[in-house]
């Protein structure tokens, strides 16, 4: 089916063509295991190299690639974090808006003996400073915050709470899921977010390919293994995907490039909500008034069977989303929306729509067409 309108880019993004020509480059001619004498002589291992470089230009880091180690993708990085870094017994902490694999990772990590503080946030999705005071302890091993919500796009303020975990627990690590603020942020491990000590991240989420992602990790940042072997520094075993790490090098040295085009983004989003709200005055811009992703609206419209509508208009080649995709399915409404007090009516009447560098305005335009049957003014 074609495709006529994509507004889910935080489900994942469609990948540029470079990138899709690089992959295709690395399964088809050079395909070679890069840790074998062949792929090591003949190339195959360049670009692991070059996706961690151009990840860390990304990010803003300091100049040592190896502070990057690859993984599957920032849900594989973000349950190593919660495995790898708690020691037996030890006290962690994290908030209730963060994603599904930070939430599962926690709850396996108390049945464990871990001893795991879950923050509130308030009505516009942020963390409260002295809440996280409140939750510290000289003993806390491990802090994780994301950067930035999958759902409303509320951007935490992790430089302020990681001044915090720096002055109330000094001995415990500060992680941020990144994953929907790379490439759609300017991101400076070396200044702004110098207290960060790990960094999740997956490549589709800035039109990379699927199945590739990873974790910073700050020099002089110890956590365990997560997998046996010689490859990654001897942390993540395992044959190494190098068409992926080649389709993320390209990505993100894109997306380093196109950060600058994300005030355009913001503005199309911003008219997107506007024309919303003007064929529903009721509707609510969800984290309106806190800092947001410059591409991600969550809009309640109260009695809008959420999703029947995204389902007819998939049918119809549009794609928008109800939440995560990573929670797609499920009958409970969006634990983000409810932890932010959000009804369970309303949660279930919101609709999440995410745009990119390369949505269009015929998309926008198409999208609010399709929508308009289904936000006719409840009786």
């Amino acid at each position: 089916m074609e495709i006529n309108a994509y507004l889910d880019n935080n489900a994942t993004t469609r990948p540029h063509r470079e990138v899709i020509e690089a992959v295709r480059y690395y399964q088809e001619t050079l395909f070679l295991n890069a840790s074998s004498t062949a792929g090591e002589l003949l190339g195959a291992a360049r670009p692991l190299r070059e996706a961690r470089i151009a990840m860390l230009g990304l990010l803003g880091g300091e100049e040592d690639a190896d502070q990057i180690v690859l993984t599957s993708g920032a849900s594989e990085a973000n349950s190593w974090v919660m495995f790898g870094a708690l020691a037996p017994g030890s006290h962690g902490v994290i908030s209730a808006s963060e994603h599904s694999s930070i939430l599962h990772a926690a709850r396996s990590a108390q049945a464990r003996g871990h001893h795991i503080d879950v923050l509130e946030v308030n009505e516009q999705g942020l963390i409260d400073g002295e809440s996280l005071a409140a939750a510290l302890r000289p003993e806390t091993r491990l802090v994780s915050i994301h950067m930035a919500n999958n759902e409303t796009g509320a951007i935490q303020p992790l430089a302020s709470l990681g001044v915090l975990v720096r002055e109330l627990a000094p001995s415990a690590l500060f992680h941020t899921d990144a994953t929907q603020a790379v490439g759609r942020l300017a991101i400076d491990l070396s200044n702004a977010f110098e207290q960060v000590d790990l960094l999740s991240f997956s490549a589709h989420k800035f039109h990379g390919p699927k199945g590739i992602g990873g974790l910073f990790i700050r020099s002089g940042v110890a956590i365990n293994a997560l997998i046996s072997g010689e490859q990654e520094k001897g942390l993540r075993g395992g044959t190494s995907n190098v068409p992926g790490a080649a389709g993320l090098a390209v990505a993100a040295r894109l997306a380093t490039a196109g950060l600058d085009q994300m005030a355009k983004v913001a503005q199309l989003r911003d008219q997107l909500e506007a024309r919303l709200v003007a064929l529903r005055p009721d509707a609510v811009v969800h984290s309106r008034d806190a800092p947001r992703l410059p591409n991600t609206s969550s809009i309640s419209f109260p009695q809008l069977l959420a999703d029947d509508a995204t389902e007819q208009l998939a049918l119809r080649g549009i794609c928008i989303a109800t939440g995560s995709a990573c929670t797609a399915g499920a009958t409970a409404p969006s634990h983000v929306l409810t932890a932010m007090g959000v009804s369970l009516d309303d949660a279930r009447a919101t609709l999440r729509f995410s745009l990119s560098i390369q949505t269009t305005q015929v998309e926008v335009d198409r999208t609010i067409l399709a929508l308009q049957p289904f936000l006719s003014s409840p009786a």
